[in-house]
């Protein structure tokens, strides 16, 4: 019973070795890569007519992103929701690199968040 315990351990701890060297040979990870965008619309400027907010979009990770997806929601004063909008940057961003786009919301804005919808990161 021993040895069948003791030969059992011996294939997992070798079958573990084989998985961890061919893992590194064919760059791949056991664990999961989080994907780091982060986004800021807080360059609002008011005029008369409209509002623009310039949203940037930074990729903080060692992927490439296309098709980035965002949700821009603008507020007025008393925190009322006047428009959502989404934008899209169909150019693929760079790992550790940013794009900005300016973004037409309504007058009375004063403040407005935005957040990421989806990406696709390329493998």
């Amino acid at each position: 019973m021993k040895a069948l315990v003791r030969l059992i351990l011996f294939i997992v701890v070798i079958g573990g070795i084989v998985l961890y060297v061919l893992s590194k040979r064919n760059n791949t990870s056991f664990t999961p890569q989080t994907i780091d965008l982060a986004v800021d619309c807080s360059e609002l400027e008011n005029m008369l007519v409209a509002s623009t907010v310039n949203v940037d979009v930074k990729n903080l990770s060692s992927r490439s992103h296309s098709n980035i997806s965002v949700q821009i929601r603008a507020f007025d004063g008393e925190e009322k929701l006047l428009k959502e909008k989404f934008t899209t940057f169909s150019r693929t961003l760079l790992p550790n690199s940013q794009f900005d786009k300016p973004v037409t919301l309504p007058a009375g804005t004063k403040r407005c968040d935005c957040k990421i919808v989806s990406s696709h990161p390329a493998l």
